[in-house]
């Protein structure tokens, strides 16, 4: 699997029949391929997950070797496995750093390359990991059936989203409440009875579940404590306090109510 001494790899990916870019070389295995190829033959559709794989793999590989040699065996051939597996975790993870050299970013989103110009905002994105989590919520967005992208990052404006939780959760606000105007908007329609009730049935749901979720929003705002505020009434001595609500009526009489008073 690794390289040979005096043997040379090819001048193309026997993949894609392309030469690697600058600076990178071609990974043997059963072909020799460039860096992009070899990583569409790993496990993982992001470049954070092949490198898990990849992790993993060379965690399980070492473990199997300090067995075999606690045994007295030899463990060459796992070790070289193991560091195999180490050199493609960090292949896999250098590739997606270079990915995101080139990620736009605008109200606190990464912007894939076909959106509208206005949007962009060019920022440099060094977090791997919120680059490809930005680029699935926005993927989700724009996926047909949905198209919601402009409702869903306004709605993240509009709650000023601090983090991915919050934004996660006005994508979806934005998703329920278009389902919902939707099914109430086809309810106008010449619609049997029956369909009439389900699209109805189905608006509500969707009604619900968002004004669930900006329950939800206000609880992680207030952090799940309640505020109490306590006022002070002094009494002075020889004087009194009533507690409760005073009405006036039209004649000038005073109507209490739950009055106490206090001495």
């Amino acid at each position: 699997m690794g390289r040979r001494r005096g043997f040379l790899p090819p001048a193309l990916c026997q993949q894609c029949d392309k030469s690697p870019d600058l600076g990178q070389t071609l990974w043997p295995g059963d072909k020799w391929r460039c860096a992009a190829c070899l990583a569409d033959s790993l496990p993982g559709k992001d470049a954070i997950s092949k490198s898990m794989h990849k992790t993993i793999e060379y965690a399980e590989e070492i473990r199997e070797a300090f067995d075999l040699e606690a045994e007295g065996v030899s463990a060459a051939e796992t070790r070289g496995r193991a560091e195999w597996a180490r050199m493609m975790a960090v292949e896999m993870k250098k590739q997606g750093m270079v990915r995101t050299k080139g990620a736009t970013q605008a109200n606190g989103e990464i912007v894939p390359p076909t959106t509208e110009r206005f949007l962009h905002d060019v920022v440099t994105i060094p977090d791997l990991a919120a680059v490809e989590a930005a680029l699935d919520r926005n993927r989700l967005l724009l996926q047909s059936g949905t198209d919601v992208a402009a409702m869903a990052l306004d709605a993240a404006i509009s709650i000023q989203a601090s983090n991915s939780l919050e934004r996660m959760l006005a994508h979806q606000l934005a998703a329920a409440h278009k389902v919902a105007m939707e099914q109430l908007g086809q309810v106008f329609n010449k619609h049997e009875a029956a369909g009439q009730a389900k699209r109805l049935h189905a608006a509500a749901r969707c009604l619900s579940v968002y004004q669930q979720g900006l329950l939800v929003l206000r609880k992680i705002r207030q952090t799940g404590h309640q505020r109490i505020t306590v006022q002070y009434v002094n009494v002075s001595h020889g004087s009194q306090a009533v507690i409760g609500n005073i009405e006036r009526d039209n004649g000038g009489d005073t109507d209490l109510h739950a009055a106490m008073p206090t001495r």
